[in-house]
C-alpha cells in the first residue's frame, strides 16, 4: 500500500536504477575517450599509487609516464586502492565510479528521513554526482563516509562510525567534520575510545605494510604535499581550483595576498556559536542541518575546491531544502544554487556567462555561501522540523 503512495520518480527501484547506470556509463564513456588516460587521469593516480606503495617508491613525486598532476591522499589510501590495481584498466574504473555512485545512493537512502525527502536529495545532487563521476575522483565515496559516520551515530553504533571519521582523516582530511557529531552520541567516553582505537588501527597499517621507516616517512612527505599543493592552488591565474570563499574574493579584488584567515576565522567562530547548543543535541532536526553546514563549510574553506569536488556539498543543500518551509526564497535560492554551482560547468549553462563571470570570479561558490548563512540562521532560531520523523533508523 505505502508503494502505491510513492511517485515513480521516488521509488528506490527507480532511483538505484539509475544511480547504478551513472556508474556505469560515466565509467565506459572516459575509458573509452581517453588515448593516454587523460579523461581518467585521477583514478590512474589512484590506481598507480598501490604499486608505488607497496614497491616503496616515494608516494608524491611526479610521475609523468604514469599520469600527470600529484598523488595527494594518505598512504593507507594507496593501500586500499590495491584491489582496483590487480584489475585491468577499463574494468577497474567501471568498478570504481560504480562504487562513488552506489556508496552515495546508500547514504542518502539511510538518512533518518521519509522516502521522498531522500529520493529529493537524490535528484538534487544527480548533476553534480555526473560531473564527480566524470572525473573518476574520490568524493563521492568521501561524502559517503561523512554521511554513513552520521548515520552510525543516528543508531548507536559508535564504533563503526569511528571507523569511518578516522578513516576518513587518514585518507583526506575531509573526514574530521565528521568529529561534529560527537556530541549527537549517547556513549561519548566509548565513542572517544573507538575513535583513539581506531586512530592506531589505520594509522599503523602503512608501518605494518611498509615498513617502519618507509611508513613514517610517507606520513611526512604526506603533510609536505598538501602543503605545497594549497600553495599551488592559491593562483588567481589559475580558474579551475581555490574555487572556494577565498579564492571568490581572492579573483574578485584581483589580490592573490589574500589571506584566507579573513574567511576562516570569523566562519570558525560561526561554526562554534551555531554548534554548541546541547539542548537542541537531541534533535533530530538539528543534527542534519549540522550534517548540512559542516559538509558545505568544506566546500567553503578548503582552497582544492573545484567543480567536480562540490558534490561533497549538494546533500547538505539537499538536506537545507528538504527540512525547511517550501516557500518562494528557498526555491529560488534552490534553483539559483543548481544553475550557478552545479550546472555552470555544464554545456546546458551559457559559455559567455561561465567564462567571463562564474569562472573568473569563482562564483560558483557563492550561491552555496548564501545557502550556508541561512543554514546559520535556521540552526539558530527554534522552528519546527519538516517531516523529520523522532525515531531511530532500524
Amino acid at each position: 500500500m505505502e508503494n502505491k503512495e510513492i511517485k515513480w520518480y521516488s521509488r528506490p527501484a527507480v532511483l538505484i536504477a539509475i544511480w547504478l547506470l551513472l556508474g556505469i556509463i560515466t565509467g565506459v564513456k572516459q575509458y573509452l575517450l581517453s588515448d593516454v588516460h587523460s579523461y581518467i587521469n585521477n583514478f590512474v593516480i589512484f590506481k598507480s599509487s598501490s604499486g608505488h606503495f607497496f614497491n616503496q617508491m616515494p608516494l608524491y613525486l611526479e610521475y609523468p609516464k604514469e599520469y600527470f598532476d600529484l598523488y595527494l591522499y594518505g598512504p593507507i589510501f594507496a593501500i586500499l586502492m590495491a584491489p582496483f590495481s590487480w584489475m585491468p584498466v577499463g574494468m577497474s574504473v567501471v568498478i570504481w565510479n560504480l562504487c562513488n555512485s552506489v556508496f552515495l545512493y546508500y547514504a542518502i537512502q539511510n538518512l533518518p528521513i521519509r522516502v521522498d525527502q531522500r529520493a529529493s536529495i537524490l535528484w538534487i545532487i544527480l548533476n553534480s554526482a555526473v560531473t564527480a563521476l566524470l572525473n573518476t575522483q574520490f568524493h563521492g565515496l568521501c561524502i559517503s563516509m561523512i554521511l554513513w559516520s552520521y548515520i552510525y551515530v543516528h543508531r548507536g553504533r559508535d564504533f563503526w562510525a569511528a571507523c569511518l571519521i578516522i578513516l576518513g582523516i587518514l585518507i583526506k582530511f575531509y573526514g574530521i567534520v565528521g568529529l561534529a557529531f560527537f556530541f549527537f552520541s549517547k556513549t561519548r567516553l566509548s565513542f572517544f575510545y573507538y575513535l583513539l582505537a581506531w586512530l592506531v588501527i589505520w594509522g599503523v597499517i602503512p608501518i605494518i605494510f611498509g615498513g617502519f621507516q618507509y611508513g613514517i616517512q610517507t606520513y611526512y612527505d604526506w603533510i609536505g604535499i598538501l602543503t605545497h599543493k594549497n600553495e599551488l592552488n592559491i593562483n588567481i591565474q589559475n580558474l579551475r581550483t581555490d574555487v572556494c570563499v577565498m579564492g571568490m574574493f581572492r579573483r574578485i579584488f584581483g589580490d592573490a595576498n589574500l589571506s584566507n584567515l579573513w574567511f576562516l576565522i570569523p566562519s570558525m567562530l560561526l561554526n562554534l556559536w551555531v554548534y554548541f547548543q546541547p539542548i537542541k543535541w537531541n534533535r533530530i532536526d538539528f543534527q542534519l542541518r549540522i550534517l548540512a553546514f559542516v559538509t558545505i563549510y568544506l566546500m567553503l574553506a578548503s582552497t582544492g575546491t573545484e567543480s567536480p569536488t562540490l558534490v561533497m556539498a549538494f546533500p547538505g543543500l539537499g538536506l537545507w531544502f528538504i527540512l525547511g518551509p517550501r516557500n518562494k526564497f528557498r526555491w529560488s535560492l534552490l534553483v539559483g544554487t543548481l544553475a550557478i554551482s552545479s550546472f555552470s560547468p555544464t554545456d546546458l549553462f551559457p559559455r559567455f556567462i561561465r567564462e567571463a563571470f562564474i569562472n573568473q570570479y569563482a562564483l560558483m561558490i557563492l550561491p552555496l555561501l548564501i545557502v550556508w548563512c541561512v543554514l546559520a540562521y535556521d540552526l539558530w532560531v527554534d522552528d519546527s522540523n519538516v517531516g523529520i520523523k523522532e525515531k531511530s533508523l532500524p
